[in-house]
């Protein structure tokens, strides 16, 4: 009920109205006031607040939509779209503070939205024969108040209203439902200062569905809702693809308003995959297998084209690289996620992403494009060793360098971080060129696969994989045996050792490049190789003749340890064994070594980034290599 006093300060014709209102249940009455309510002014409509709701009591909801609950349903109706178009039009020159009527809504939200829900099940999602609401109309109201709801409950900066378990499901059905419509502006948002707008059902989704997210009952729900997690992927995805589309159209590229809004609905929607991949296993790796990372960094590249706001798109390139981050560190493939990401331009958007202010700001330094630059190219150095990435790295490095965005030119330190990068990932090139084409030729086109030496060139060809090393591939089951009993017995277990056991299964494609790696750090450090054997004699004069060089490709150093320090790589063989079969299987044919060493080992970071001892590739590779290439240029002879 509105106060007498302050009843008495509206016009004659409103008060005569408002009494008609209170005392008859009448659609016509109702229908009279709303009709008079553009013709108010902000403070009159603050007072009739009270009246606009009165009709939302959550004990006439029926059970089903019927005729006999036509009165009730045409008033709630009418109530509901007087609030919408009222909501963002005070501008607090009435009575309480600014924005009276959103907080109005906040405090009458307990009877708002079982009447939202209601709709929403009744006349959105057609559960009901007897529908008179129409669909669009009953979308225009539902999506626009759960969104009004949602911005102003932010603002206050307590819990999100949305975070009601009932209405869960709603969300997220509207979520789905907003890529099935073909209608683009329907939800009216207010944004004040300044007049309302009209925005997207989609960006409404998005929007709404972000707010809940961190709930795992709404990410239970939404699966349920969606039908699991492949559709949920190709609905986040869907909305990804559509912004290229959006981005196209005249209405919205001219309008500052929905462009923004465009970079809102990315965020939110890579929030989302983000969200649930945390959850579940299943679910992060649904996305690597479906290239999100792809589609993801594809649309902010299509993002970075348009007149976006400095702050929009250094938000839009966070989120993105909060997800790659997460991807690299959890992932089962962290190498396919970062391939991805390259082959989507990640690197050339990155670099021309400006930041939004000082780097001195604290809530800029996680969004900040130089501290994600940084992070970048410190990811392209760990991952410089995966034979997938550094391909893709050596067609691109000298494109990357001539158009280095102003982001890393201005800044000394970027500057200096890259040319580091870039120093090195020439030289991993270089070496890996040399390791597939000289050192340890392959007959296999891809150079980095270790392949029988036969003459089998047929296409069809079905190679089979040596279940011990997990390697060296064989075109058939006679040359495997022939392998075996000519030299690979004694190699096996030298490349098992050489590939890991923690290191990921892709590193066996890098075999070349770590011996190439290898050597190139025996040539350079050679001279304090030569002061560490000198003391290793003399700290350990029992293992003189076993004595093995641990070269840390990691942290770019080197020791000398005696050989019962890394037995444990060997896969039970004992140290003499050990000895035996190196001796008798390599005899340093490139003479690296020159006699003083037994062998090598060398330290890499493994896929946690955890330090892991692998035996020599360089050595692995001559086992297996050069009794093959001996005994092929015999058979010649």
């Amino acid at each position: 009920m509105i106060p007498a006093t302050q009843l008495s300060q509206l016009p004659q014709d409103v008060q005569k109205l408002v009494r008609t209102v209170y005392t008859n249940r009448s659609v016509a009455d109702f229908e009279k006031l709303c009709n008079r309510l553009p013709d108010c002014s902000a403070s009159e409509l603050c007072i009739l607040q009270p009246v606009l709701y009165m009709y939302l009591d959550p004990d006439r909801i029926p059970a089903k939509s019927t005729p006999a609950a036509a009165t009730d349903i045409e008033l709630v109706y009418r109530s509901l779209l007087v609030i919408v178009a009222t909501l963002g039009y005070i501008d607090g020159s009435g009575i309480g503070s600014a924005g009276s009527e959103k907080q109005y809504l906040i405090s009458a939200w307990n009877r708002v939205s079982p009447w939202l829900i209601f709709f929403h099940d009744q006349f959105i999602m057609c559960r009901a024969n007897y529908r008179p609401v129409d669909k669009m109309a009953a979308i225009r109201i539902v999506a626009s108040l759960l969104l009004h709801v949602v911005i102003v409950s932010g603002k206050r900066g307590g819990t999100t209203l949305l975070t009601t378990p009932a209405l869960y499901r709603p969300i997220a059905e509207l979520w789905l439902l907003a890529l099935k419509t073909k209608d683009k502006d329907i939800v009216c948002l207010s944004l004040s200062p300044g007049p309302a707008h009209i925005t997207s059902f989609r960006v409404c989704g998005s929007f709404l569905v972000s707010s809940c997210i961190q709930d795992e009952s709404f990410v239970t729900i939404l699966l349920e809702v969606s039908g699991g997690i492949d559709a949920v992927t190709s609905a986040a995805l869907k909305y990804l693809k559509r912004l290229r589309s959006m981005a196209k159209d005249p209405d919205i590229a001219s309008k500052a308003f929905k462009l923004e809004l465009l970079a809102l609905v990315f965020s939110h929607c890579v929030g989302i995959i983000t969200t649930t991949s945390t959850f579940d296993a299943a679910i992060r790796e649904a996305y690597v297998l479906r290239q999100s990372v792809k589609e993801i960094f594809g649309a902010l590249r299509v993002l970075q084209s348009l007149p976006l706001g400095k702050e929009s798109m250094a938000q839009a390139l966070a989120s993105s690289f909060t997800y790659l981050d997460f991807l690299l560190r959890d992932a089962d493939d962290p190498a396919s996620a970062l391939h991805q990401a390259l082959c989507a331009r990640a690197f050339e958007t990155m670099v021309h992403i400006s930041p939004s202010g000082p780097l001195e700001v604290p809530q800029l330094v996680e969004t900040d494009p130089r501290r994600i630059n940084e992070a970048f190219f410190r990811i392209l150095f760990k991952f410089s060793l995966d034979d997938k990435i550094l391909s893709y790295v050596c067609k691109h490095v000298d494109a990357w360098s001539n158009n280095l965005g102003p982001v890393v030119r201005q800044e000394k330190y970027l500057l200096d971080i890259w040319s580091s990068v870039e120093h090195t990932l020439r030289v991993y090139g270089t070496l890996r060129f040399k390791a597939e084409t000289i050192w340890w030729p392959s007959p296999s086109k891809k150079g980095r696969v270790l392949q029988c030496r036969c003459d089998g060139t047929a296409e069809d060809i079905r190679f089979r994989q040596c279940a011990g090393c997990q390697v060296v591939r064989y075109c058939s089951k006679r040359c495997q045996r022939d392998s075996w009993h000519s030299h690979h017995r004694l190699s096996c277990n030298f490349l098992k050792a050489a590939v890991g056991s923690s290191t990921p299964q892709r590193m066996k494609r890098s075999l070349r490049l770590l011996a190439g790696l290898e050597v190139g750090h025996i040539q350079r450090k050679w001279d304090n190789i030569l002061r560490l054997f000198a003391a290793a004699r003399c700290e350990y004069p029992k293992d003189r003749e076993r004595l093995v060089l641990e070269l840390g490709l990691n942290k770019n150093d080197e020791s000398v340890r005696p050989l019962r320090d890394y037995i444990f790589l060997f896969n039970g063989l004992s140290e003499n064994e050990v000895v035996d079969r190196i001796s008798s299987s390599w005899p340093d044919s490139r003479g690296q070594l020159h006699g003083l060493f037994l062998c090598s080992v060398i330290t890499i970071h493994d896929r946690y980034w955890s330090q892991q001892i692998l035996f020599s590739p360089r050595i692995a590779l001559d086992m297996e290599i050069v009794p093959q290439t001996f005994s092929r240029n015999s058979q010649d002879v």
